[in-house]
Parts: structure tokens; C-alpha cells; sequence
């Protein structure tokens, strides 16, 4: 497998490394099609079910809820089977849950109860998905190709997040119910399901393992990722980030309309600008961390560039809200370029027999942080008001990368790889 993968890079550009530029393209897809139904799913809540403020935001909990119930098992599963198969296998289930709502819709039986198991079960689904993905992608790539490969799924999927909301309220004009819009997001699954099955790179079985308890087996993910030195201060750094990001999320929309006297449409400009951020830092990881080294990079890009998200609070009424769009456009730059590093650092180091439960583990650990930033940004945001609480939560976030600033990663400026797993 090493040699037909590295055959496959030899003319030093991933375009045409056949197999990534179909995975690459069956994810962009997808992720489009996920960011169109991000927006579509309460929509049909809203208005074909005149769900009140609260089922809404149930039906948001069931959402995000499988990341705190599902993902330590989903890593168990992904370290158990072959990788391919098994995301094949997410992308059919996850159509034909998907593809019940307009079905309920067109019949007349379309609930909220429905909608509330269809947003855990993708949700559920998704974890599995996203994990396999992680732990994946070391099987097309060598590890000199990680961190290109990485940027470039993260620059398209940051490209699903700016457009798909966008996308989903034209196909609504167009197709003139929500339901009907979530057709979109079955096809991109089909599309994806499709790119997995043409990928040719032969995949190795995982070991056959004894038999264990799922807490043991849960429990070596987490003991590799606390016991590493680096690793569980990536989690540290991303946790407080997270928290802190979802606190900012909460209050800007607030800051900006409420505090600032902004109009919906300016709402919108900001956070597009915003989102752009992302895009950009996806395509600039890769150079970054050719030009200062991948590990110094790691924390190098938060470090410099964590401090601009200060402009956040230091908006102003008028043409004082491109302050508020700067800093977002920073943050979401430092965030994806550090989010493509810290990934490719850990498909580097960690041995394959424990890459899903490893990706697993930080994955649970970081996002079981989030939902806890929205209940702190409501606190302190009724205590000490939008303004300040923003400035308390962009220093937060920036200073979080402390964590890896006094690791052993200052001292290095190439990744210390462990033998080549694969």
C-alpha cells in the first residue's frame, strides 16, 4: 500500500493523486449538501410545523447531543473495521433518514417528533462518518501529504458553511418548502457514496483484537491522549477555544443588532466576511507550515493571529462594524488553519490500531466544551453585557494557546514522527 501511495504522489501535487481528488470531492459535495439541510431542517420546523422557540432549540440539543452520547463508541467501531466500507455504509443510512422528511412531508405525517429523531439519528451517523473520515485519510496520503490534504477538506468544507445557508434559502424560493429542499442534501449523499466505491487504495484489515470490555477499549483512546505530552495540551488549547468560539457565536449576533444598531442585512455582510476567514486559512495552511515548520505552525498562526479577534469587542455603530468582521475574519482564519495542523498532527503520531478511539477521544473531550459556552456567554452577557463579555471570551480563546506555546512543540520545528504506521 505504501509504495502504490507513494507512486501516486510523485509528481508533487495532490490534483492528480486519483483517489484523494475523488474522496476530496464526494466530501466537498457532501458537505455542501449537510450545510444546505444545517439551515432546512429547522425551516420545516418553523414553517410547515409552526415549532415554537423552544422546539427549536430541542431540536438543536438533538443535533448536537449524539457528539456527547455516540462519539467514544463511534471510536471503538472505526478502530474495529475497515474504514471505506463502513463510511459507505454512514452515507446510505444517513440518505434514507434524510430522505423521510420530504417523504413524511409529501404524505401528511411529518411530526416534530420525527424531526427530533432524524436530527439525532444524522447526528449520530455523522460522528461515526467523521471520525472514520479523520482516521482515513492516513490511508490514502503519506504523512508528508497530510497536512495539504487536510487543508485542502477543510478549505471546501469552509465553503459549504459561507454558501450552503445562502443556497438553502434559494432552492426554498425555488422549490417553495423546506422539506422538499433536503432532496439536495440525499443526492450530495449519493454523489459521495459514489466517489468511495471508485476509490481504488487497498485498505488493511485493522488487527483482530480480544475480546474487551467497550469501557477498556474506550479507555486506551483517552489514556493515549492524556498520557501524550502534546496531545493533551491540544486538547486543553482547543477545548477552551471551543468554549470560548461558541460564547462569541452566541453574543455577536446580539452585539451587533442590539449593541451596535446594525440592520439584518449588515448582520449578514459581517458574518459573510466572517466565514471567509476560513476559506483563506485552509488554503494557507499548508504554505505556513512549509515556510515556519509544521509543528512551530501549529501554534505559531494562533499566536499571532489570535490577537486580531480583540477587534471583535472594539466594534462600533456604522462603518465601525468591519471591526466586528475583521476580528471574525481572524478568528476563523487562526481557527481552521490550527484546526488542519492539530489534525495532522494526530494522524501523524498516533499508531493505526488507535486512530479512531484517539480521534474519538479529542473529539468528545473538545466538543463536550461547546454547548457549555452558550449557557457562560448568556450568564455573563445578562451580567457584564455583550461588549464586555465578547472581550472576555476573545482573550480567552487567544490565550489558550499558551498551552502548546509551552509544550515540547516550541522547541521543534518539524513534527517528531513515530515509525511510518502504514
Amino acid at each position: 500500500m505504501t509504495i502504490n501511495r507513494q507512486a501516486s504522489e510523485q509528481d508533487g501535487t495532490l490534483l492528480k493523486n486519483r483517489d484523494f481528488m475523488l474522496f476530496w470531492t464526494g466530501q466537498s459535495i457532501s458537505d455542501l449538501g449537510a450545510a444546505v439541510t444545517t439551515l432546512a431542517v429547522p425551516l420545516v420546523a418553523v414553517t410547515m410545523l409552526r415549532a415554537t422557540t423552544f422546539e427549536v432549540g430541542v431540536l438543536t440539543a438533538c443535533a448536537t447531543a449524539a457528539w456527547l452520547i455516540m462519539t467514544l463508541p463511534a471510536g471503538m467501531i472505526v478502530d474495529r473495521v475497515a474504514k471505506r466500507p463502513l463510511m459507505i455504509g454512514c452515507g446510505v443510512a444517513r440518505g434514507a433518514v434524510v430522505a423521510s422528511i420530504p417523504v413524511a412531508a409529501a404524505l401528511g405525517h411529518l411530526t416534530i417528533s420525527h424531526l427530533y429523531a432524524m436530527a439525532f439519528l444524522v447526528g449520530s451517523i455523522n460522528v461515526v462518518f467523521e471520525i472514520a473520515c479523520q482516521s482515513y485519510l492516513p490511508v490514502l496520503l503519506s504523512r508528508r501529504r497530510l497536512i495539504e490534504g487536510n487543508g485542502k477538506i477543510a478549505t471546501t468544507n469552509a465553503v459549504a458553511l459561507a454558501v450552503g445557508p445562502s443556497l438553502a434559502g434559494g432552492l426554498m424560493t425555488l422549490l417553495h418548502t423546506a422539506a422538499r429542499v433536503m432532496v439536495v442534501d440525499c443526492l450530495s449523499y449519493v454523489i459521495g457514496i459514489a466517489s468511495l466505491l471508485l476509490i481504488r487504495t487497498p485498505e488493511s484489515r485493522p488487527p483482530v483484537r480480544e475480546s474487551r470490555s467497550m469501557r477498556k477499549a474506550a479507555a486506551e483512546g483517552i489514556t493515549f491522549v492524556l498520557g501524550h505530552p502534546v496531545l493533551r495540551r491540544v486538547v486543553a488549547c482547543s477545548a477552551i477555544s471551543n468554549l470560548c468560539d461558541a460564547m462569541i457565536t452566541t453574543l455577536v449576533v446580539v452585539f451587533v443588532l442590539g449593541d451596535l444598531g446594525a440592520e439584518p442585512a449588515t448582520l449578514g455582510l459581517v458574518l459573510g466576511l466572517g466565514s471567509a476567514g476560513g476559506i483563506v486559512g485552509g488554503v494557507l495552511a499548508t504554505s505556513f507550515a512549509r515556510w515556519v515548520g509544521p509543528a512551530r505552525a501549529l501554534w505559531a498562526g494562533k499566536l499571532c493571529l489570535g490577537g486580531f479577534t480583540l477587534l471583535i469587542p472594539l466594534g462600533g455603530p456604522g462603518w465601525g462594524v468591519l471591526a466586528v468582521a475583521a476580528g471574525l475574519f481572524a478568528s476563523r482564519l487562526s481557527t481552521v488553519a490550527y484546526n488542519v495542523l492539530q489534525i495532522t498532527y494526530r494522524q501523524s503520531i498516533c499508531p493505526p490500531e488507535l486512530l479512531g478511539r484517539m480521534n474519538a477521544s479529542i473529539r468528545w473531550l473538545i466538543r463536550g466544551a461547546m454547548p457549555f459556552g452558550g449557557l457562560l456567554a448568556g450568564t455573563l452577557g445578562a451580567w457584564l453585557g455583550a461588549r464586555t463579555t465578547l472581550a472576555v471570551a476573545v482573550t480567552c480563546s487567544w490565550l489558550a494557546v499558551l498551552w502548546l506555546v509551552f509544550s515540547p512543540l516550541r522547541r521543534q520545528r518539524d513534527i517528531a514522527l513515530t515509525p511510518d504506521w502504514s
